[in-house]
Order: C-alpha cells, then structure tokens, then sequence
C-alpha cells in the first residue's frame, strides 16, 4: 500500500491523507502507509507454464540456476549394457 491510502484496509471506510486510525474501526492506518513497496525488479511466475508441466519447468529453473553457479558438470551414471 502508499502513502495515498483512500479507504480503510480492515472496514473499507473513507479516510483522508492525515488520519493516523479509521474513524470508523479505530485501526491504526500508519503501518499500511509506510509498507514497503515491492521491487520493481522481482521475477514473476510464468503460470501457463507451470500448469502444462510443473517438473519441467522446475528442472529448467534448476538447470539454469547450476549453470550460473559453475558448479562442475556431475559424470551422469548408466547401466554397463547400456549403449550411452
């Protein structure tokens, strides 16, 4: 929420730049004046992707995050008969 707060977050009654508590509920208005804002920059979720396929798009999100890291590429383990 700003520092522009019009109505009431707990009754929805009208309140003015400078009331300090509704004049209804008696709520104390200042925390809700001074939240923080969120960052402008946050990553948002691709939802249309998450539900097609919710795995595979953790593991891209998981394989993106190892390859920013440079962490060593793991040697991958297959069966002996295998033809890998």
């Amino acid at each position: 929420m700003a520092e522009d707060l019009k109505f009431c977050p707990h009754c929805g009654a009208a309140v003015t730049a400078t009331d300090d508590e509704c004049p209804r509920c008696h709520t104390d208005l200042r925390p809700f004046r001074s939240a923080p804002k969120a960052p402008a920059n946050s990553q948002k979720l691709n939802l249309s992707a998450l539900y097609a396929n919710p795995y595979r798009e953790g593991m891209k999100r998981l394989k993106a995050r190892d390859q920013t890291s440079q962490a060593p590429a793991k040697k991958r383990w297959h069966w002996p008969w295998s033809k890998e």
